[in-house]
């Protein structure tokens, strides 16, 4: 897609994986403030997942998997995390407790992201090239079942007994029924839907609409758009706030992660990462109170105190990274 090749700069590479990048103090007190726990944090042209400790502040390890791994989940147990790698049609699985890929599932043409059931008991990946969506049993790692989706297919949102899917191509989200395989919705969105997220209570689904400079906010429920907050250029996701009051959107066009009050469906603040910055995915340490953002442009991790929406540090990872995940300690 036009808007990927765009912010993936050759210069991404130059950074490399390694240290946290000075921010006007001292590395080792920036690192000594992030807390315990790693990221696992893709690399679209590095074919490698970089591990980042965060209680030194740095990449310790890559791990190779598949050919332009995109997105990177971890299941509800933790114990494993699933990187849907686009352009080799599969998903490697990484055992969190030795960083090594225990396996490899051959899922279908174009993963892009994966999301699981809060009960562990079904995975879901888009399949960009296919217009469908795979579901798959974790315990034996086989494909059950396939739906038909919207066009260009991006991220699958369990919330409840419903499966949302963003429609990249399609400006839509397809709603199934996740026991009866049933399509109950395709709805209007905006242009270029990506990313999404959902409240806690299942009540709200929020989506960033990428071409559209906008986050639609759904009634999960009564499946409608009953909102639109304006963004900044290029939303790519938006994630809900440990709070459940606020949610935070990565815009890749601007460079920038804004803050929407959910009670006033708007946006009450906005946090400059740096033109060209690229930015895209998102995770939270809820308890250390931190967003950690990746940089495509940019070959690194963001680190923002969302206690007062600053960034406190940027480390260095591989080449244009899209997605992140936070395991605990």
């Amino acid at each position: 897609m036009a808007f990927e090749l765009n912010r993936r700069t050759a210069m991404a590479a130059a950074l490399g994986a390694g240290a946290v990048l000075p921010l006007g103090g001292p590395a080792s007190a920036q690192a000594a403030a992030l807390g315990a726990g790693r990221l696992y944090v893709t690399s679209w042209f590095g074919n490698a997942i970089s591990v980042v400790d965060l209680e030194k502040g740095k990449a310790i390890k890559t791990i190779a998997v598949g050919v332009h791994d995109h997105n990177v989940f971890l299941s509800p147990n933790r114990r494993e995390a699933w990187v849907a790698n686009n352009n080799d049609g599969t998903v490697s699985i990484i055992d969190t407790a030795t960083d090594e890929v225990s396996a490899v599932l051959k899922v279908g043409a174009g993963p892009r992201h994966t999301f699981f059931s809060s009960d562990g008991t079904s995975a879901y990946v888009t399949l960009e090239f296919e217009n469908a969506v795979a579901e798959i049993d974790p315990a034996t790692r086989a494909v059950l079942r396939r739906f038909a989706v919207g066009h260009m297919p991006h991220f699958p949102l369990v919330v409840g007994n419903k499966l949302f899917v963003t429609d990249f191509g399609g400006a839509s989200v397809s709603v199934i029924d996740r026991g009866a395989g049933a399509m109950l919705a395709h709805l209007p969105v905006g242009i270029g839907p990506l990313g999404a997220g959902a409240t806690r209570d299942g009540a709200r689904v929020l989506v960033a609409c990428h071409n559209s400079n906008e986050v639609a906010i759904l009634d999960a429920a009564a499946l409608k758009v009953e909102a639109r907050v304006s963004t900044d250029a290029g939303p790519v996701q938006v994630s809900v706030a440990p709070d459940q009051a606020f949610a935070y959107v990565a815009n890749d066009g601007a460079g920038t992660v804004q803050k929407i009050d959910l009670a006033k469906r708007a946006v009450v603040s906005t946090i400059p990462i740096g033109a060209g910055a690229g930015s895209h995915g998102i995770a939270f340490a809820p308890m250390a109170g931190l967003m950690f953002v990746t940089n495509t442009g940019r070959a690194s991790v963001s680190v923002i105190d969302i206690t007062r929406d600053a960034i406190v540090a940027d480390i260095a990872v591989g080449p244009a990274p899209e997605g992140v995940a936070f395991l605990p300690a």
